[in-house]
């Protein structure tokens, strides 16, 4: 059996970005020929992002490949399973996996929240990450904020040692003038991250985000995607 490799989409915050990232990637990569496949191995709440990345690759796997924990109550991970007997423990959630990255050549994995998201009693996807011993991509929200958050997420992947990591910058709202907080936060991440390198991610648009949508914007950014990509 052939053993894809492993991407890792973290994030700053919730809500920054990871599941659109996520597809973009996803559908980028399928489109150049790649057998990649996508999966998000805890969620809380909805299970909209799962619906997402069946629709970006149909009939490749079931929903709970795609989503093995999944919690309808949408608090964070630890406190959503407490009363289940099914939890995200690193064992289960490196078995999952593990079991999907045979099956491709490169396998994404969206992660719930940010880096130190408790999953069960002292096991956050610090744990995970470290055994699958994989590159990491770090999404975040260009606002107010974000160097600070950005940056610490940075040197935490660093202690932890990850040794390839990439930083997403993601506008949420069209591009302003240049004196503006976002339009500034691009340059002085890249200057104080080190070698990480320091990507931007266009504002899509308004509207909910589906298959359409993905493709448009992918055409729009290939050439960011495939620089996103070198760190796998």
């Amino acid at each position: 059996m052939s053993c894809g490799k492993i991407l890792f989409i973290t994030g700053t915050d919730t809500g920054v970005g990871k599941t659109v990232l996520t597809a973009l990637l996803l559908m980028h990569l399928r489109s150049q020929g790649v057998n990649a496949l996508a999966m998000k191995p805890v969620c809380t709440g909805s299970r909209a992002d799962v619906r997402l990345f069946q629709s970006l690759q149909p009939g490749e796997l079931s929903d709970d490949e795609i989503n093995p924990f999944w919690y309808k109550t949408p608090v964070v991970p630890i406190v959503a399973a407490r009363k289940c007997r099914k939890k995200p423990t690193q064992a289960g959630l490196e078995k999952a996996i593990k079991g999907l990255r045979g099956r491709c050549d490169i396998l994404l994995v969206e992660g719930a929240g940010g880096l130190m998201v408790p999953l069960v009693k002292n096991q956050t996807w610090e744990g995970v990450i470290k055994s699958l011993e994989c590159p990491v991509l770090v999404a975040a929200k260009n606002q107010l904020g974000v160097i600070n958050h950005g940056l610490l997420t940075i040197n935490r992947l660093q202690a932890i040692g990850v040794k390839r990591f990439g930083f997403c910058l993601i506008d949420h709202a069209r591009a302003s003038k240049n004196g503006s907080v976002e339009a500034v936060n691009l340059g002085i991440l890249k200057e104080f991250s080190g070698k990480c390198p320091v990507l931007n991610i266009p504002y899509l648009g308004e509207g909910r985000i589906n298959l359409a949508r993905i493709e448009v914007a992918r055409k729009n950014i290939k050439k960011s995607l495939a620089q996103i990509l070198k760190i796998v």
